[in-house]
C-alpha cells in the first residue's frame, strides 16, 4: 500500500489528497479541487478509463502506467511522497503489483510485473523440524522439491515434499526442514525455492507481500541444535523466504 497524503495544493490544479491501493484490485482516492470527472488515462497507448465512485477496480486495465487526470489535466500530490511502512498487496493474478507514485509532482498509477513464486501458507515448527505449507504457481508436478539455493541459485540442497492436489486444479505442498538437511560447513543466506532442479525453480513468497520490511515485523521459526541456534527463516526486502545457516562454533553475539 502507498500512501499520498497531505495538506499542500498546487494553485489552480486539483490535487490528490490521498491516493492507496489497499487490497491489490481496487484504488482508494481523494481529490481536493477536480472540475469534473476523474479519468486514467494510459501511458503511452490509447486508453481512458473514467473513475466513477470509488473505490475503483483496476482488473481490467491493460496498459502498466495511467496518469490521473481531469480533462487534459493531471492531478497533482498534495505532499511529498513518503516511504510507507506497508505496500500494496499484490494484485489478484499473483505476479503484479498496482501502486500510485509521484511522478514530478503529479499522480501516477504504476503496474509492477512480477516473476511467478509459490506462497507460503503457513509455518510452524513441529518437533525439532519447521514445517512449511506452500502454494505453487500452478498444480505440483512431478518431481517438485523444496530446493535450498545460494545466492547464485546453485541448489545446495534436495528436500521431498508432499503434494495435495485441490479440485479447481491448483494444489499445495508440505515439506519439513531440520538442521541435518542444511548444506554441511555452508552457512550464510539461502533462498527457498520449490521445483525439481535450479533451473526451473520459483522463490517463496509471503502470502499479502504487503509489508515493505517484514523480517522485522514478523516472527518466523527458528532451527536449534543441542541448545544452539543453527538456522532462522527470514523474510528479503523483496518479501521472498530465506532461511539463514549460521556457524554454532560462534558466539550468539557473533551470529547476529
Amino acid at each position: 500500500m502507498r500512501l499520498l497524503r497531505g495538506p499542500r495544493r498546487r494553485d489552480g490544479d486539483p490535487v490528490a489528497t490521498y491516493a492507496a491501493v489497499l487490497d491489490g484490485a481496487h484504488l482508494w482516492l481523494e481529490v481536493d479541487g477536480a472540475s469534473g470527472p476523474l479519468s486514467l488515462r494510459a501511458v503511452g497507448v490509447r486508453e481512458s478509463v473514467e473513475l466513477g465512485e470509488g473505490p475503483h477496480d483496476l482488473t481490467g486495465l491493460v496498459a502498466d502506467a495511467y496518469d490521473v487526470v481531469v480533462g487534459r489535466t493531471r492531478i497533482g500530490v498534495a505532499a511529498d511522497l513518503q516511504r510507507p511502512l506497508t505496500r500494496s498487496p499484490l494484485a489478484p493474478d499473483g505476479v503484479s503489483r498496482w501502486e500510485p507514485q509521484d511522478d514530478g509532482g503529479r499522480l501516477r498509477l504504476v503496474r509492477t510485473r512480477l516473476v511467478p513464486t509459490a506462497v507460503l501458507d503457513d509455518v510452524e515448527l513441529r518437533g525439532e523440524r519447521i514445517h512449511l505449507r506452500l502454494r505453487p504457481p500452478g498444480p505440483p508436478e512431478t518431481g517438485t522439491h523444496l530446493l535450498l539455493l545460494d545466492q547464485d541459485d546453485t541448489v545446495l540442497a534436495t528436500l521431498a515434499v508432499t503434494a495435495h492436489h485441490d479440485a479447481d486444479g491448483s494444489g499445495r505442498v508440505e515439506a519439513l526442514v531440520g538442521v541435518d538437511d542444511l548444506p554441511p560447513g555452508w552457512f550464510g543466506m539461502l533462498r527457498v525455492a520449490l521445483g525439481g532442479s535450479g533451473d526451473d525453480a520459483v522463490r517463496v513468497r509471503r502470502r499479502d507481500d504487503d509489508l515493505r520490511d517484514a523480517n522485522h515485523a514478523v516472527l518466523l521459526p527458528e532451527l536449534h541444535d543441542d541448545g544452539r541456534l543453527r538456522a532462522r527463516l527470514r523474510w528479503n526486502p523483496e518479501g521472498l523466504l530465506a532461511l539463514r545457516s549460521l556457524d554454532p562454533t560462534l558466539t550468539p553475539e557473533e551470529q547476529a
